[in-house]
Parts: structure tokens; sequence; C-alpha cells
């Protein structure tokens, strides 16, 4: 089964709020929000105005909840998954975090999303323009930092990575290393998530030879 037949398959069994939110996210991501009208969305989602209004008192308020089911909550770290795990494995897992965005702006849409990263840093920035908004991705900013600056200092503690170094700086290179392979493949049309993966492998692999003990 396609990707497609996947969507239509799973866009039958969700509520009418869900199937909302999910159309109105591809047609942000296609068009930017200043572009989308709630018309739009109306024929997206096949639903009446009333339908639209029945859950959502205007466009800002799909944008807000759009944001914090597709990029807030996903970006939310349950830091009992990293129990257990070795420094390496919890620095994959935050890496495939980050994947799934884009891999999920990939699948949005009749036809998928292309060039999703590209998509999703666009999205983002018009996004911004929402004083709310902006203290939202800051505050999942920060506190995304902090969560990769413990692993690092937890890795050094257990031995997983050299005393010397410092877990500030390395959890300042990891976030920009994170973000710089997904800026330079911004130009990748589709099939994100195996291209991001494999260059972690590339790109991470060197670095821990760097940083780990022999």
């Amino acid at each position: 089964m396609n990707k497609v037949m996947d969507q239509e398959s799973y866009e039958k069994k969700i509520s009418n709020k869900e199937l909302i939110l999910r159309k109105a996210y591809g047609l942000f991501l296609k068009k930017g929000y200043q572009s989308v009208s709630i018309k739009d969305i109306m024929e997206a989602s096949n639903l009446s105005k009333g339908g639209i209004y029945h859950h959502f008192e205007n466009k800002e308020g799909i944008l807000s909840e759009v944001l914090d089911r597709y990029f807030f909550k996903t970006l939310s770290i349950d830091k009992s998954l990293f129990e257990g795990l070795p420094f390496k494995d919890r620095i994959k897992m935050i890496y495939k975090l980050g994947v799934g965005l884009f891999a999920m702006v990939e699948s949005m849409g009749k036809n998928g999303i292309k060039y999703p990263v590209q998509r999703l840093f666009h999205f983002q920035l018009e996004c911004e323009n929402f004083p709310e908004m902006r203290k939202e991705f800051r505050n999942t900013s920060i506190a995304y930092a902090k969560i990769v600056q413990d692993i690092v200092y937890e890795g050094i503690q257990n031995g997983e990575v050299k005393p010397e170094l410092d877990a500030e700086i390395l959890s300042y290179q990891i976030i920009g290393m994170i973000e710089g392979i997904a800026i330079h493949n911004s130009t990748v049309k589709q099939d994100i998530e195996n291209m991001l993966m494999e260059k972690y492998e590339k790109v991470f692999n060197s670095y821990f030879n760097f940083i780990c003990p022999n």
C-alpha cells in the first residue's frame, strides 16, 4: 500500500477536529499561513463552515493547535525514555525526534509535501511573527537544549564522554550539527527520513570518535 492510500485510510478513521488540523497543517506548509483561508480548509477537509467553527473560533486558533500537536508536543521529551540507554543511543534518539518532524511534513497533503525541510523552516519563521508563538518556540528550544546538555553531562559522569570536555560546549556542538545537517539537506525533495539518518551515521560516528574514550 502506498503513502497516499495509507493517508486516505487514516483520514477516514480520525475525528473531524483532527482532520481539520491535519488538512490545515498541509495547507500552511504548502501555501504559507497567511495565504490559507478558512474556505481552503473547508474544501480540503470536505467540511462546512459550521463544521470548522464548531471546533475552532478562527484560523489563528487552528494554527495554535497545529503547532501544539505537530511541533511542540513532538519535541517535548520524556526523559524516562533514556533510562538505561548508553550516551550514543540517547543522542541518536534526540536526533530522530527532529527527523520525525520532517518525515511528518513529507507525509502531509494528498500527494505529500516536497522539500519538507524548507517547508518546515519557512512555516516556523512565519509563525514566529506571533509573539506568543515565538515565546513558545523559544521555550521549546531552551528545554530541548537542556535535555541535550543533561545527556552529555551524564555521559561524562558515566565515563562515556571524555572528562576534560565541557558539557555545555558539547551540547551546543551537537545541537548545531543536528540543525546543520537538516539545513544542508534542505534541497532534498523527498524520502527525507532515510537521507537524514544516512547523514547522521556519517557525521556523528566521526564526532563520537573525537569526544568519546577509545
